[in-house]
Parts: structure tokens; sequence; C-alpha cells
């Protein structure tokens, strides 16, 4: 940003102001040393918070909050600059996703919602990638669909489902790849067609 563009004043507690051509406040933070620490707020045209951050030494530390009108679109927590920790996602004001980090990337249990509030994914990564069981819900709750993944590939069974509960198909997979057979049912539960891959 250029001088002619923004107006950045300091003020003698520390606080940089940064106010835009017309005056109208776009950022205020807390400097300590030349870096930011302690509290940023960033504020769109209308004056309204659209971002609060936390600094430590001029690293993202603590929550952080981003927002769109009066709307909450993420909670996240930062350690030396990286995303650690819980983070909240939110849609049209409601909560969307849960998901986990840890050392900047999806670490622990993720879980994602629809639009009413249902659980429809459930998911665990380690160190950025799928690993572990990962469900799928129908919006009442019924399981969708299981599968297991060992470093972002399919391993295992993954089973999928009618939305009455009874089983649908069966395949096996092997780092990605499926093996055996695919075991399709009807909604009687019946075998349909077994093929082999």
């Amino acid at each position: 940003m250029s001088e002619q563009e923004n107006n950045v004043t300091a003020s003698t507690d520390d606080v940089l102001e940064v106010r835009d051509p017309d005056g109208r406040l776009q950022q205020t933070m807390h400097m300590k040393d030349g870096k930011p620490h302690g509290e940023m707020l960033v504020f769109d045209v209308n004056g309204k918070i659209v971002q609060k951050l936390n600094f430590e030494d001029g690293l993202l530390s603590g929550q952080a909050e981003i927002f769109q009108g009066d709307q909450l679109l993420m909670s996240l927590n930062f350690s030396n600059g990286r995303l650690e920790g819980e983070a909240h996602f939110f849609a049209n004001g409601r909560l969307s996703t849960i998901a986990h980090y840890h050392d900047g990337q999806f670490d622990g249990e993720m879980i994602v919602y629809d639009a009413a509030g249902n659980v429809i994914r459930e998911a665990n990564y380690v160190a950025g990638l799928l690993d572990g069981e990962c469900r799928l819900y129908y919006p009442d709750g019924t399981p969708l669909e299981t599968s297991t993944y060992n470093a972002n590939l399919l391993n295992g069974e993954k089973v999928s489902f009618y939305p009455s509960g009874v089983i649908r198909e069966i395949a096996t997979f092997q780092d990605g790849v499926p093996v055996g057979y695919i075991d399709t049912y009807d909604e009687d539960g019946d075998l349909k067609e077994r093929k082999e891959v």
C-alpha cells in the first residue's frame, strides 16, 4: 500500500491505525519492537469488523475470527503462525465444519454438518491426510457409507447403505485400488451382483 492510498499513524501506546483516503479506519494493530503483538482488527468500508487476529512477536497466535457482515465465517486457533487446535467453520450463520489442526495441517477428527445441523461426515486426519475411518450419513443420521483410509488411500472395506440402513455395496481396497470382489445388494439385503475387479 502506498502512502497516497492509505494514511498510517502510530499512537504513543504502540497502536498502529490504517485509514483509507477518506479517513475511514481500515485496520488497527498493537505493535511491539516493530512487529504485530496483540490484537489486530480489520474493518470493512462500513466500519464492521471482518477479522479479529492475535499476534505474538509478529506471528499469529491464539484465536482468530473471520466475519462476513454480522456473521462469523471462521474461528481458528494459531500457535507460532500455524493453525493449531480446534477450528470452526460456518455457512449462513450455522456451524458447517469442526476440524482439528496440528502444525498447520488437518490432524484429528473432522465433522461436517448440513444446513439443518445434521452430521453428514466424520473423518480422521493425520498430518493433513485422511487416516482411519470415514463415515458419511444421510440427513436423518442413517449411515450412507463407511470406509477406511491410510495416508489418503482407501484401505479395507468400503460399505455403502440404502436410506433404510440395508447394505447396498461392499468393496475392498488396498492402497486406493479395488481388490477382490464388489458385491451389490438389493434393498431387501439379497446379493444382486458379484463383480470381480
